[in-house]
């Protein structure tokens, strides 16, 4: 049943100031979804990092700890929490600990891993060396969620197989859904998977259920950057808000071809400024979220 009360939800990612990404999505769209939101930024920075140059950054691990504290010295109870970005371990740490002590039943943990996309270019690799600890200590937290997004690169890390050198069958697809899912998760959200050529899908598990499907997503053959983050807060709030699984993963899908689309009519906004989401948003969730009503 879609839940009447408003859910409230803690999003734990950067604050890039332009472009289209991370907290300046996740906001306003779990807002449109009837989701209150606490934001707990990771960073702030000028711009995204994606061909910017220059982009000023404020690292906030320090402050993580003092805003969770202050938190829990008003009694605030939460409904969920979905982490995105996290710079380092010991961000990873601070947010591990506190997990634990909102675990209870009912309480939602999404956790975006983010690592990486399209497996990774060399330069990444190099950084990834070197922050093995940032790896190690994400393979541990995603045993505390209840549901992880991982694009298809960052599961291959996760699980420490190599990334296909083309698209993968269905079957190879469910069988690294499993293994996600022996990590502890519960339920697994895969994106930007190719199954095939000119064919982009998630794949998607809810073991509780034992329900593996495939969603396609209408592939178009350019970045759409941010699309990762929009995912994943469609698929926290429809969580929240009493969707299962499933359906729960199918508006994200939906929402993000929606935020493709427009975005395909707006020529002069350059890949880095993002997927435009804003003008379809009030009208999406209001009628999806009826429908959804009705079907329950």
């Amino acid at each position: 049943m879609i839940k009447s009360y408003i859910p409230r939800v803690i999003a734990v990612n950067d604050l890039s100031g332009f472009g289209r990404v991370s907290l300046t999505e996740s906001i306003p769209i779990l807002s449109a979804m009837g989701v209150e939101v606490c934001p707990l930024p990771t960073a702030i920075l000028s711009t995204h990092t994606y061909h910017f140059k220059d982009y000023t950054f404020c690292d906030l691990t320090e402050e993580m700890p003092k805003i969770l504290n202050h938190w829990q010295s008003l009694d605030i109870n939460f409904d969920g929490i979905c982490t995105g970005y996290m710079g380092s371990a010991r961000q990873i740490e601070i947010l591990a600990t506190f997990i634990k002590t909102q675990k209870k039943p009912g309480f939602l943990t999404v956790i975006d891993p983010v690592l990486g996309d399209n497996a990774l270019s060399e330069a990444e690799t190099v950084y990834y060396d070197r922050m093995n600890d940032l790896l190690c200590a994400m393979k541990k937290f995603v045993t505390l969620a209840d549901v992880i997004t991982p694009n298809l690169t960052e599961a291959c890390l996760l699980l420490d197989i190599p990334f296909p050198d083309g698209p993968i069958s269905d079957n190879d697809l469910f069988d690294i859904m499993e293994k996600l899912s022996a990590l502890g998760p519960k339920c697994i959200a895969v994106t930007s998977v190719m199954t095939g050529d000119n064919k982009m899908c998630v794949g998607v598990l809810d073991k509780t259920k034992n329900e593996p499907a495939i969603l396609d997503c209408s592939y178009v053959k350019r970045p759409f950057h941010g699309t990762g983050d929009i995912f994943a807060a469609v698929l926290t709030g429809a969580l929240l808000r009493g969707c299962d699984m499933l359906s729960a993963s199918q508006m994200a899908v939906d929402f993000v071809r929606d935020a493709i689309s427009e975005t395909m009519k707006h020529p002069d906004i350059k890949i880095e400024h993002g997927s435009v989401f804003e003008p379809n948003m009030a009208k999406f969730f209001s009628v999806r979220f009826a429908k959804e009503t009705e079907r329950r």
